[in-house]
């Protein structure tokens, strides 16, 4: 196991987390659907980078931009693909899981870049290691986002 996902690991098993409402995702084709959906020019570390579309974002000098997550997805109980980064990995992990359970897996953990997808694709969200979040999708609000 990689660094990242024994830190997850680690997280859901100390908030309590069930297998019911966060569950891994082992599936090399919705990765790929997914990278190709949402990013140009193939595979890279950093999908950011690259996206097909046009985005917005915000940074938050504080590091905390994944508590801010809630008040800009359209529904925060909304059940997502919860994608990290990992390099040590030939495809990031996938979860799924609603975007309130990630906020909290996520605050247990060191940092790390991850994504936050809709499963009907209409928006992603990310975090980068500089601590910008940003969006894909007009159905995100950075407006509240203080």
């Amino acid at each position: 196991m990689s660094q990242v996902l024994d830190e997850i690991s680690t997280a859901i098993k100390n908030l309590s987390l069930e297998s019911s409402v966060v569950r891994v995702i082992n599936d090399e084709d919705l990765y790929k659907n997914l990278l190709n959906h949402f990013v140009k020019g193939g595979d890279r570390r950093w999908w950011w980078e690259s996206f097909n579309v046009e985005s917005n974002s915000k940074s938050f000098s504080d590091g905390l931009g994944y508590k801010r997550l809630p008040v800009i997805v359209p529904d925060k109980d909304e059940v997502v693909w919860f994608m990290v980064e990992d390099d040590q990995l030939p495809n990031y992990p996938i979860f799924e899981c609603s975007i309130s359970n990630a906020v909290k897996i996520i605050g247990e953990c060191f940092a790390f870049e991850y994504y936050l997808i809709s499963k009907n694709l209409q928006w992603l969200l990310c975090e980068n290691h500089h601590d910008r979040v940003i969006g894909i999708g007009s159905k995100l609000d950075f407006g509240n986002a203080i």
